[in-house]
């Protein structure tokens, strides 16, 4: 037991965080079969350790170690503004200790922080941009090449031109047939008030009075 966890601490301590050295590496890490053999080099298991771990020299660590993949497949490179996409982190590392994490034009995020997935729930022209995954884990720290994401504007612009161009000739419209329902009312009062003063003037009662 106390032999397990100093492998494991040089794991972590070594392995992690620096991404090279050496010491006891867990076996699904290591291009290695039950006795601890590979192509590159023998690598002999810590003492005590159930075969969970194997001890791997500093020079042959490089040459043992799996060449696991790290990539980002979207649900589309070139997308329209206003629509969902999700990025995944795809990987085959072994599910040891894992966690996630995301980078935007080189610089890591927070969102989708330890999550495989990046969710963009309503795409924006400023959404636009390289993004790439990273996994940590007990094997060491991948990361994928860039992912271009495009998200297209130009529709969208348009139909605002559009809304925009009617909303405005709506108004024009309704003004001027405001001006004119006014303008008809008007010469309505007057016809009527004119007549009213004729029928005044035929009885000899005074015509009504009216603002100029």
């Amino acid at each position: 037991m106390f032999t397990k966890e100093i492998c494991l601490y040089l794991l972590l301590g070594h392995l992690v965080k620096a991404g090279v050295g050496s010491g006891c590496v867990p076996v699904q890490c290591l291009i290695c079969d039950i006795r601890g053999e590979t192509s590159a080099v023998s690598c002999s298991f810590c003492s005590n350790s159930s075969a969970q771990c194997v001890n791997v020299p500093p020079d042959s660590l490089s040459n043992c170690k799996k060449d696991f993949q790290v990539s980002v497949n979207g649900t589309g490179s070139a997308v329209e503004e206003g629509e969902a996409f999700t990025l995944t982190c795809d990987y085959n590392l072994p599910p040891l200790d894992l966690t996630f994490g995301w980078k935007r034009d080189g610089v890591e995020i927070h969102e989708g922080q330890n999550k495989s997935q990046l969710v963009f729930k309503k795409a924006l022209s400023h959404n636009s941009d390289r993004y790439s995954c990273f996994v940590n884990s007990t094997c060491g720290l991948y990361e994928s090449p860039p992912h271009n994401v495009t998200v297209n504007a130009g529709n969208n612009v348009v139909i605002l031109v559009i809304c925009g161009v009617s909303a405005l000739a709506l108004i024009v419209v309704m003004g001027l047939a405001m001006k004119f329902k006014l303008k008809r009312d008007n010469a309505k009062l007057k016809e009527r008030m004119k007549q009213q003063r004729a029928q005044a003037a035929q009885s000899g009662v005074p015509s009504p009075f009216t603002h100029s």
